[in-house]
């Protein structure tokens, strides 16, 4: 089995040959803001798939996102060998529900002293109609999503085949 790691607007650039599955989980597409990188990365992705070649790919269920608008995430804590992590994010949706900023914190407890860190990025609350159609218009077929209820995964999941 063969693993890479590149920006997936530029797969046929930075990876070699074509393979069975192409895999991007965890709500990384959301991190192209634009149609054109978004269809980039789409059509991006499609050259390295062999012909009926599968596409998954998870983010984060945006249909509802959008009409729940939520403000937080609750914190979570974790124990480690080093102290206690705390992680909790902070949302700020923009005025058209179209991007949000995350704020993301963790505070690491280190013996008796906790410090603070703090990394901020924005998404693209990408809708599943979005998606599909963007599959849809670089020739993508078999179209479907794969909700929690159904996999049992966290984040909704859609796979495509490669149309040739």
């Amino acid at each position: 089995m063969t693993f890479s790691v590149a920006d997936f607007r530029y797969l046929d650039k930075q990876i070699a040959g074509t393979y069975t599955v192409v895999l991007s989980c965890d709500n990384a597409l959301p991190h192209l803001l634009t149609d054109d990188d978004l269809r980039l990365a789409v059509k991006s992705m499609k050259t390295k798939l062999e012909k009926d070649g599968l596409l998954v790919i998870s983010i984060r269920d945006y249909d509802r996102l959008i009409r729940e608008k939520p403000r937080a995430e609750l914190p979570r804590v974790f124990d480690t060998d080093e102290g206690r992590r705390i992680t909790f994010q902070v949302w700020d949706w923009d005025v058209a529900d179209i991007t949000y900023i995350v704020q993301h914190f963790i505070v690491k407890q280190a013996g008796t002293t906790w410090e603070t860190l703090f990394h901020q990025t924005q998404y693209r609350a990408l809708q599943r109609s979005e998606l599909t159609h963007m599959f849809e218009e670089v020739g993508f077929k078999d179209i479907r999503w794969h909700m929690p209820d159904e996999t049992g995964f966290f984040q909704p999941i859609v796979t495509a085949r490669n149309g040739g």
